[in-house]
């Protein structure tokens, strides 16, 4: 009893706090939840609509270069769009005259127009939006040789391990349309606000998406309150709990060494199986959750902050660490990719060549990949930077060959030594319909240019068998190894190391 006295104070104090942190707890969650929506709402839909807009302008610029013949030339154009957008999940033209062909086959759409009601249809002068179940699906345009058509898959929820916590629905000409899957949960309402031009957005959360954004800090606050009191608890955690938006959290992922290369296997084909020849290089962000993030998640948005440059340096670093701690076959590479951006500053060559040299390795070991998701602004300066880095024996290699911005022309003007085979060409291999015009003009073209040739996205042993008869040097693909951190993929090579003449692994044709 006497003990109880004596701390009556103090068992008051814990007592109060510890109903305070309880009975506040949704109203904590809620404020969290409503600040850090309201910040990554208008990097999203600054993003969304650009997206968007860029589709629409897309497709008039292709109905005007489109011949309307459904020939080679016309499926080429149409891939080169689909590539260049991420949201372009098919590309397919219906011409007035009954044929129809897509950007996979040239004799007929694989997909039929979709049946719309009235009320369904959004309509642009010549441009319809297509919407089922209240899911943006189709954008068509409608010109006088027949129906361009543009299919879209949903864009990826930003909470990208909660898939289904929250959905957004955008409000234009009196239609809702609605972005990201839902499930019978019940949802309630964060966000409403106008985009201007008469479209308004509408964001909803579930319970599971408040967890997911705010569990551990609720926690932390209910622990704060109980130990220090109610208001030193609420000012540490408002202090705390400082949320950033997309762009924010992706300049502290830069800064804390959050984005972690992962390195997918390159192989050439020797007596017997495969031998490991090289390895390009994947960027995950590793979330503090534990989980890697995708790029697909993140590297457009870096592409449009301006921050993709910063990435590739520190990731090209991080690469040269790792490279150091291997043993390696003279020949071995590692392809990482960079943007045309970062080939047009006049800086970069003596960079790269000034951190090859701090890390004491050879440039042979470094090869570059173009990617196409943004041109080239002035070709002239890439081909200097280009020409100073092939001059040390840094690869350049243009990836997804076929599938993007100019890479004829850039193959006729930059110093280009090797281009890779995207997987658009590669995965109808081994199917009924597979049509392999375009892909054995490719390789006939780089036989012509004496330029080397990487496939890429094999997944079977038909595909790498086919490939192989056709002349392809290089494969790369889930059926040779999947993207894995450093330590993965060092402990295979470790493993699969031959104390013979080949000190990378030989692997046995097999099937998988």
């Amino acid at each position: 009893m006497e003990w109880l006295k004596k701390h009556a104070k103090a068992l008051i104090i814990i007592f109060i706090s510890v109903l305070f942190s309880y009975f506040s707890q949704v109203v904590v969650s809620n404020w969290l939840v409503q600040k850090k929506i309201h910040e990554d709402v208008a990097v999203l839909s600054q993003l969304y609509t650009e997206l968007y807009r860029q589709s629409f302008d897309q497709m008039h610029s292709l109905s005007d270069t489109l011949l309307y013949r459904c020939d080679n030339d016309d499926i080429e154009l149409m891939s080169q769009v689909r590539s260049n957008n991420i949201f372009i999940e098919y590309v397919d033209l219906h011409l007035n005259d009954g044929r129809s062909c897509s950007i996979y086959n040239n004799e007929k759409a694989g997909r039929a127009l979709m049946a719309s009601e009235p009320e369904s249809i959004i309509n642009f002068a010549h441009v319809s939006l297509i919407l089922s179940e209240s899911q943006f699906e189709e954008m068509r345009l409608h010109g006088k040789n027949g129906i361009l058509r543009f299919v879209f898959q949903q864009p990826k929820n930003f909470l990208s391990n909660c898939e289904k916590c929250l959905f957004m629905v955008v409000h234009v000409n009196d239609k809702d349309i609605t972005l990201y899957q839902r499930n019978e949960q019940p949802y309630h309402e964060v966000y409403d606000g106008n985009l201007g031009q008469n479209i308004g957005v509408r964001l909803f959360i579930n319970e599971e998406g408040v967890e997911y954004l705010v569990g551990d800090l609720v926690n932390l606050f209910s622990i704060l309150v109980v130990l220090i009191g109610a208001l030193i608890a609420v000012g540490v955690e408002l202090n705390q709990s400082d949320r950033k938006g997309l762009s924010g959290l992706l300049n502290e992922a830069i800064e804390s060494n959050a984005l972690i290369p992962f390195y997918q296997p390159i192989v050439q084909p020797v007596e017997g199986g495969y031998r490991i020849v090289g390895a390009e290089v994947l960027v995950r962000w590793l979330a503090s959750n534990g989980e890697y993030i995708p790029p697909d998640t993140f590297i457009p948005l870096a592409e449009q902050n301006g921050s993709i440059d910063k990435i590739t340096d520190q990731l090209i670093d991080n690469v040269l660490d790792d490279m150091k701690k291997l043993s390696l076959p003279k020949h071995f590479f590692v392809s990482v990719n960079v943007s045309p951006s970062y080939l047009e500053k006049s800086d970069t060559a003596t960079k790269l060549l000034d951190k090859m040299s701090l890390h004491e390795l050879d440039p042979h070991l470094l090869s570059l990949e173009i990617t196409e998701r943004t041109k080239f602004s002035d070709l002239n300066k890439a081909a200097v930077c280009i020409e100073a880095l092939t001059e040390h024996g840094i690869s350049i290699k243009l990836d997804d060959c076929g599938t993007g911005y100019g890479a004829f022309s850039y193959l006729h003007i930059l110093n280009i030594d090797t281009i890779k085979i995207d997987r658009m060409f590669v995965d109808g291999i081994g199917l009924e319909d597979f049509k392999n015009t375009i892909l054995d003009s490719i390789l006939a073209f780089a036989r012509e240019s004496k330029l080397h040739v990487v496939a890429e996205g094999i997944e079977t042993k038909v595909q790498a068998e086919y490939l192989i008869r056709s002349g392809v040097e290089m494969l790369q693909g889930s059926y040779f190894g999947d993207p894995a951190p450093f330590h993965v993929f060092k402990n295979d090579l470790d493993n699969d190391a031959l104390d013979g003449e080949l000190p990378i692994a030989v692997r046995p044709i097999t099937s998988r």
